[in-house]
């Protein structure tokens, strides 16, 4: 195994998704990965769910959210450039709840702040094919339906740069054929399976405690 990668930063010891969070894994890991949502006026910000509270992200200004959560420190969250990282960084697109144009918009930021070491991933494939030749660094999609299985392979085969973002269950799954120097798991958290793991030619995994994890690799 090549990586490992942190979830959303160290998500058992800090807020998941914000860059003391993020900037801490690094001391364990060699990409964070990270959740990219836009807000109403298109600015960038760190989040899983398409909401915040009973707040869609959005719908709502960049100031409105900043506003409207008070207790939330607004400045670990929004992606202003890349030096904000001081690591590796794959950055999840969440493009659900999003028109086609809002879809576009997000892309296009993106390519404003990625580094040729990152990547850049989505559970929005036709996102990502549609995308990637504008890309400075590796790109991904994300499989956790073993029917994905079969269109990514047919992929993998006119694409041999493209990364595979699969979840953990579908690698045990015997229509899994992937090529695994290409294959990252998610999210890898039983120390057994992380051990098994380091055996095998994969991309990398993504782990929730890789401050454990990081010292069997060691």
């Amino acid at each position: 195994m090549k990586n490992i990668f942190s979830h959303r930063g160290l998500p058992r010891a800090y807020a998941e998704n914000t860059f003391t969070g993020i900037n801490k894994s690094y001391e364990y890991v060699d990409f964070a990965e990270v959740d990219v949502r836009i807000t109403k006026d298109n600015e960038l910000i760190l989040h899983h769910d398409p909401n915040i509270g009973d707040i869609n992200i959005n719908e709502v200004s960049y100031k409105e959210l900043s506003n409207l959560l008070q207790q939330l420190d607004i400045e670990e969250i929004a992606i202003k450039n890349r030096s904000q990282f001081s690591g590796k960084v794959n950055f999840e697109i969440k493009t659900d709840s999003l028109n086609q144009t809002q879809k576009d918009i997000l892309f296009q930021k993106m390519l404003s702040i990625l580094n040729y070491e990152d990547i850049i991933s989505s559970f929005d494939w036709q996102m990502i094919l549609s995308f990637k030749h504008l890309f400075n660094c590796q790109y991904g999609i994300i499989l956790h339906k073993e029917e994905e299985l079969f269109e990514a392979e047919a992929i993998g085969i006119h694409d041999e740069e493209i990364l595979f973002m699969v979840n953990k269950d579908l690698f045990e799954s015997r229509n899994f054929n992937l090529p695994k120097e290409r294959t990252v798991l998610w999210t890898v958290n039983n120390e057994l399976d992380f051990q098994r793991y380091l055996e095998i030619d994969l991309y990398g995994v993504v782990t929730d405690i890789p401050d454990t994890m990081h010292l069997y690799r060691k």
